[in-house]
This record gives C-alpha cells, structure tokens and sequence, in this order.
C-alpha cells in the first residue's frame, strides 16, 4: 500500500513538470511589433475666395453701331473698378472677363448677392440681372453667350494641392433698347457685391 501511494505521487510531480515545460515552450513563441510616430503635424483650415488682380480689357461682343468703347477694368482682390462701356445701337454689347480663385483649403459658397442701381434710377434685378431702362447687365459663368448666370447656392471648391481652384466670370453690359440711341445718356455707379460664405 505505501509503495503504491510513492508511485502516485511520483507520477504526478512528474505530469505538472511536463505541463510547466510546454507552458515555457508556448511562452517563447511571442512576436513584438513596435510602430513609431516620427511626426505628428496639423495644418490650419485657410479661407481665401478673391479676384485674380490686374487689368481687365472690355471686348465688344456686339457692335451694331460701328462705335463702341469697352475700355478698360482693373481687379484688385476684392475690388473690380473703371468699368465705363460706350454703347450706342440696339444689341451693343461689352464683356469683361474677370477669374475668382480659392486658393484656400474652405470651399465657399455664394450667399447673397447685392447690386446697386446706377445713380438717380431704379433698376429691375433678377438674381445677378439688373435692368436698367435700356441697359441690361448680366454675370454670366465661363463665356459672354453662356446662359449659366452667377447666383446664390453657386459653389467654388478648395485648392487641390498647391493650385487654386479657379471659376471665370463675365459681365456683360448690353444696349436692349428697341431703336438707336438718340440721346446721350450716362449711366454710373452700379455695383455687384458677391459674398461668400464657407461651403
């Protein structure tokens, strides 16, 4: 009876060795993968909806009178001025072709548009069409024959990159009066603001 009990015990310090072993053997078998930031950068969101700046040349599209002055513009970033077209006959027309570009990392989004009546008169305006008596002043996208018109909800996406994202707009000022001129007549201080708001 005692031997018996001695080759118990035997056999089991000798079945927990085995299981400590293998528990060892699994142990070893491990893999270790480390990722390393090196570095770690943020870059501010940037807002920048403008003008491309210089001059702007009026092209007569239309000139049924045989004179026509479209002159010259100037864009500054945030101001186009020295619009001033001589029109004289039914159709006559000037375009001023001028680029917005968002070189900022915001997409934006036109929110309103606002345009002031030439001096002394009240002029009819539709979106970004003004009449005013004989005179019909549109913003058109890309082209002066384009029917696509400048108006709210209207978007410019972010740069790509380092490149900005451009859209070409052109105004058009157009004698729509049913005959020729036969009166001098002067309209000025008309205005288009355009505000954008981040898209």
């Amino acid at each position: 009876m005692i031997r018996d009990k001695k080759f118990v015990v035997i056999v089991i310090c000798s079945l927990v060795a085995t299981l400590f072993s293998i528990s060892i053997a699994y142990a070893s078998l491990q893999s270790t993968l480390v990722t390393t930031l090196s570095q770690m950068s943020q870059e501010a969101m940037t807002w920048d909806i403008a003008f491309v700046t210089g001059t702007i040349t009026g092209q007569a599209v239309v000139n049924n009178s045989g004179n026509i002055s479209c002159g010259t513009a100037t864009a500054t970033a945030t101001t186009i001025s020295g619009i001033a077209p001589t029109l004289s006959d039914v159709g006559d027309k000037c375009a001023y072709t001028f680029t917005i570009r968002n070189d900022g990392t915001i997409g934006g989004e036109i929110s309103s548009i606002s345009i002031t009546d030439p001096s002394g008169l009240t002029c009819a305006k539709t979106g970004s069409t003004m009449v005013c008596g004989d005179i019909t002043y549109k913003l058109h996208y890309d082209s002066a024959s384009s029917t696509t018109l400048v108006a709210v909800n209207d978007t410019i996406d972010p740069k790509v990159g380092n490149t900005a994202t451009t859209r070409t707009v052109v105004l058009t000022v157009e004698y729509t009066g049913s005959t020729a001129a036969e009166d001098d007549f002067t309209q000025s201080g008309f205005s288009y603001t355009i505000l954008y708001a981040q898209h």
